[in-house]
């Protein structure tokens, strides 16, 4: 059974939160081997930069493909949402245009 649009979002998306989630997950080890004095505080702030900066550049590029990919979407159904309202906006003012009629014969 083929994946719908919607599903695929939502695992991407939940994917991205997991890799964050790993993120804070080494954060809380590191601070742990720091707190256990195993690690010196200077490496650690080291160490911390480099997962921070990792994290970003991940998070840049990810974002940037997802920003690309909903980008498209909103292209794609954007004038099919247009074309509905254009209609439903013709069908109230066709409604509106026919009661006006009524209650002027009236």
């Amino acid at each position: 059974m083929a994946e719908s649009g919607i599903t695929r979002k939502f695992r991407v998306y939940r994917h991205l939160y997991q890799v964050n989630n790993a993120f804070r997950y080494l954060e809380n080890n590191l601070e742990m081997l720091l707190a256990s004095e195993l690690i010196e505080r200077d490496s650690a702030e080291v160490w911390r930069n480099r997962m921070g900066e990792l994290q970003a550049e991940i998070n840049r590029n990810l974002t940037g493909h997802l920003h690309q990919q909903e980008s498209l979407e909103v292209r794609h159904f954007g004038p099919r949402v247009e074309a509905w309202e254009e209609r439903e906006i013709a069908r109230a003012t066709a409604r509106a245009t026919r009661k006006r009629k009524t209650v002027r014969r009236k």
